[in-house]
């Protein structure tokens, strides 16, 4: 697999500039479900939360990181052997956000010169979204397609309203393999969810435009992204968004806690550059990698915060935003500084696979200086 394959398409379509800078990036990961299926109970895990694979990184070459002032700061006892997110944190988002060890540990990382990145993927969008490409580029309406995020955020949110049924609803038709003679009744169904829960989406035209592409789609002769794949299978593994962040940043050092199923899937798909062995990577224990242990509770603190906002609606996001104070307040301006950061100094640090509904939820939370998050 040549990264040149998977990094210059991506500069291209975003513009993206700065990949080729060196930098140091520290992986871990929460809220790796390792796979996504349809049984006759429904899906194989109890609750979808997001996943979020990041952490830290600096510039340049890996270098020492000292965390003993942030230890004895936030009173960490010597028999912890390594830095989690239960030492600084624990409880849901609404309760680590008002967590004082929280506030001394996020300080310290602005006041060390880190940056943050992160890949976020809705795992339950992730697994949707092919509906809408399915017909969105085959029916030949051009004015459509700069709505195309929204198309899939609004369809992602009609089926989270619903989620035991359209749940049963990919079960019956065996989605993402549909067969050509279903086609038809699978979107026929579909429209109906989305006509009971037109009220939930923004405007009135959201759901008719919605509902249209819809409608079109039982015109079409293929479903091609969604018909003939294995059934009931929504994410097989999530190895490809590691390798994504190793092939846009080929130019820097990457160190990853150790997963055995992600070196697993790298040990079988051997990465290239122009056909030279990538090298730029390795997977380390966390006890001996610092970076990956601060990596560890920065990504968990993100994974909490974006299931929070995908699980809540934008009202209560509203009035559990004005209901803060004190640490959780300064926490929150903590949160909204490390992310503006990086996105200055350099956007493909962050990398957002949700539904833009949930994207406005975390600018009402963390409310960005712009008024706008990117």
């Amino acid at each position: 697999m040549d990264v040149n394959e998977i990094r210059d398409p991506q500069i291209q379509m975003f513009c993206l500039s700065g990949a080729d800078n060196i930098y140091t990036f520290y992986h871990d990961e929460t809220n790796n479900i390792r796979k996504l299926h349809i049984d006759d109970r429904g899906l194989n895990v109890a609750e979808l939360k997001v996943f979020i694979l990041g952490g830290i990184a600096h510039e340049g070459r890996p270098r020492p990181i000292d965390v003993s002032t942030l230890r004895q700061a936030m009173r960490i006892q010597d028999s912890a052997d390594e830095l989690k997110l239960k030492h600084v944190a624990k409880g849901e988002f609404m309760d680590i956000i008002d967590s004082s060890k929280l506030e001394i540990f996020l300080q310290w990382i602005a006041n060390s010169g880190f940056l943050i990145h992160y890949h976020e993927l809705d795992p339950l969008y992730w697994s949707v979204v092919d509906i809408i490409d399915s017909i969105l580029f085959k029916i030949g309406v051009p004015s459509l397609i700069p709505h195309h995020a929204l198309l899939k955020s609004d369809l992602a949110a009609v089926i989270r309203r619903e989620l035991p049924f359209a749940i049963d609803l990919f079960r019956r038709y065996d989605y993402p393999g549909l067969a050509s003679e279903n086609r038809k009744p699978f979107l026929n169904e579909l429209i109906e969810l989305v006509q009971r829960n037109a009220g939930i989406l923004d405007r009135t035209m959201n759901a008719m435009m919605l509902k249209g592409i819809l409608q079109e789609g039982r015109k079409l002769e293929e479903l091609s992204f969604i018909e003939g794949y294995p059934a009931h299978k929504l994410i097989e593994e999530f190895s490809a968004f590691y390798i994504n962040r190793i092939a846009v940043f080929k130019n820097s050092e990457h160190i990853m806690d150790l997963e055995e199923t992600i070196r697993d899937a790298f040990l079988k798909n051997p990465l290239t550059d122009a056909g030279e062995p990538v090298t730029n990577y390795r997977f380390a224990d966390s006890k001996t990698e610092t970076g990956i242990q601060l990596s560890d509770v920065i990504v968990g603190v993100l994974g909490k915060m974006h299931t929070y906002l995908s699980n809540t609606s934008a009202e209560d996001i509203e009035k559990d935003r004005l209901a803060l104070s004190n640490t959780a307040l300064k926490n929150t301006k903590l949160l909204c500084d490390l992310i503006t950061a990086p996105d200055s100094a350099n956007q493909a640090f962050l990398h957002h696979v949700a539904s833009l509904h949930d994207i406005d939820k975390l600018d009402r939370f963390l409310r960005f200086p712009d008024g706008r998050y990117v």
